[in-house]
């Protein structure tokens, strides 16, 4: 049982937007009054969980889908669904072809969920943290309880400069509310992206210190540093100024908590991955998801059921997908599969289907490495990275409905920590040598290769070795197409397989670097508009 439970309470997630972003701080609706809720500092945390839980729970209010995809599973959509790393087979079913392709529009329903999900996470911050700083309400608590809701609204704006994180990466510019903006409908600032840029940083440097240092599920110290040094790295990018010294200021900042990287990769994406996640282990910031609480087809369910594809016996034993059949959905694109180096442990992908002889024993048969058709599951190779077995093997919840994974979602881990400041050192950042560079590196590929057999020298520390790294690294978590816009290799220069909605991929335009604001935003922010057509959508 995990250490800590997400309260999902109905204040939060009643909260939500379908229209308009003018609305944003009148969010959560909900029938609670602050009277109600904040008369202890329990009832902050209560608050505050439901606001964790809101980035792995469906919120129906948010996306114009059916389903009613959650924040995580929209992010792994545009993250790893849109690159070289992962393609989906529901194509039709959830119109993610547009998505697969990168040719999305204003009116694409997965554009729509994730900019309502970014802002219903901020919405419900800025509410949190008004009421955390009223007087009136925190004169009911004693010296205790004040310090604790000190402690919780600083998680709250961590929380809050997370979503806005993936805002100032998807979006040109964007609209901008806070806790002092007033509540009703209005039409918030715009800020482009060093506006935003400098907001972030602001918050995160101040907020940093005041955090735990280890605080499972929770929002610590080392998940500020690593958020700053993600923002520092990806600055040149944003912004047109560097900022690769302050990534590696950043960087080194968190290997001051005392991480450690876990020896067995695969136990990163297990069932039982909350025990990386305790003080000292590798796992910085975790998104913490129990199958018996916090029950739902999205977070990791949704990647651990998604990888299971029809013609393998027993997938149980490998996925943990227990009372789920095969879902028949992300597999790996054939440039995922190639850039692996004999030895490495990190390359969990099956090139083979499995029929039981009904004896005890198996056949495998080989499957096709190119995927022909979306709509065929039995082309292209499986995906084995993230599972719901414990570390004795075992299935670590029931994944049939009413229930779901065990395992917790990595936000960020030390590894990450160690390649930024290896790419910001290449990249002329000061503050570390390459041979510190060189050596993080080796450290996550010794872990790869269980040896030194895989071991790099100084003349192979190159940006494009750093980008296959990262895909080596960190296929579907959340961060491939943010790498491969800093690579300069999203839209044209290298492509995959289906890319462009193309078999053979090719390149295309350099809009599809953002995402498309809602046109539901047009009527009630005209701004909208104007930052769309700036772009060509």
């Amino acid at each position: 049982m995990k250490k800590i439970i997400y309260i999902v309470s109905a204040l939060v997630l009643m909260a939500g937007s379908s229209s308009c972003v003018g609305d944003l701080d009148q969010y959560p609706h909900s029938t609670y009054t602050a009277n109600d809720v904040f008369t202890s500092a329990d009832g902050y945390q209560q608050v505050l969980g439901g606001i964790y839980a809101a980035f792995i729970q469906r919120i129906s209010s948010v996306s114009s889908e059916s389903r009613s995809q959650n924040y995580l599973r929209t992010l792994i959509m545009f993250q790893d669904c849109s690159t070289d790393s992962c393609d989906p087979i529901w194509l039709s079913g959830e119109t993610l072809t547009d998505v697969n392709g990168l040719s999305w529009t204003a009116s694409n329903p997965w554009c729509s969920a994730m900019y309502y999900h970014i802002y219903n996470i901020v919405a419900m911050c800025n509410d949190f943290i008004r009421n955390a700083s009223d007087e009136s309400l925190l004169s009911r608590l004693d010296e205790d309880g004040r310090a604790r809701v000190e402690e919780y609204k600083a998680e709250a704006r961590f929380l809050r400069a997370y979503a806005y994180s993936h805002a100032i990466d998807f979006y040109n510019k964007m609209p901008f509310v806070t806790e002092n903006d007033g509540v009703g409908a209005y039409i918030p600032t715009t800020y482009d992206r060093s506006q935003m840029f400098d907001f972030l940083t602001g918050e995160l440097t101040g907020i940093a210190e005041t955090l735990e240092v280890s605080n499972y599920g929770h929002a610590t110290r080392g998940a500020a540093y690593t958020l700053l040094a993600r923002l520092y790295l990806n600055a040149e990018t944003w912004t047109g100024e560097d900022r690769y010294t302050d990534c590696i200021s950043a960087c080194k900042e968190v290997l001051k908590d005392g991480y450690e990287l876990e020896p067995d990769y695969r136990k990163l994406f297990n069932g039982d991955n909350h025990l990386r996640a305790m003080g000292g282990s590798e796992i910085i910031f975790t998104l913490a998801c129990d199958g018996t609480k916090t029950t739902t087809w999205d977070a990791t369910t949704f990647i651990v059921c998604g990888q299971v594809l029809d013609g393998f016996a027993d997938a149980v034993n490998i996925w943990g997908n227990d009372g789920a059949n095969a879902w028949n959905n992300l597999r790996a694109r054939p440039q995922l599969a190639d850039i692996f180096e004999y030895g490495d442990t990190r390359n969990l992908i099956l090139d083979y289907d499995r029929e039981s002889n009904g004896d005890g024993t198996y056949t495998e048969t080989a499957r096709s490495k190119d995927i022909t058709a979306h709509d065929d599951a039995t082309t292209g190779y499986r995906i084995a990275k993230w599972t719901n077995v414990t570390d004795d093997g075992e299935a670590s919840s029931f994944c049939g409905e009413g229930g779901g994974a065990n395992t917790d979602f990595p936000v960020f881990r030390l590894a990450d920590v160690y390649l930024m400041l290896a790419e910001a050192v290449v990249r002329g950042g000061s503050g570390a040598t390459r041979s510190e560079a060189l050596g993080y590196v080796n450290n996550v590929r010794e872990r790869a290769f269980g040896s030194a057999a895989g071991n790099i020298g100084d003349d192979d520390l190159t940006l494009d070795f750093l980008c296959d790294e990262r895909l080596r690294e960190f296929y579907l978590e959340c961060i491939r197409r943010t790498d491969l816009i800093r690579f300069n290799k999203y839209t044209s220069g290298y492509n995959w397989q289906w890319k462009a909605n193309a078999q053979e991929g090719t390149d295309v335009d350099s809009r599809f670097r953002f995402l498309a604001i809602p046109e539901a935003e047009y009527s009630v922010n005209p701004e909208t508009q104007t930052i769309n057509n700036e772009l060509g959508f």
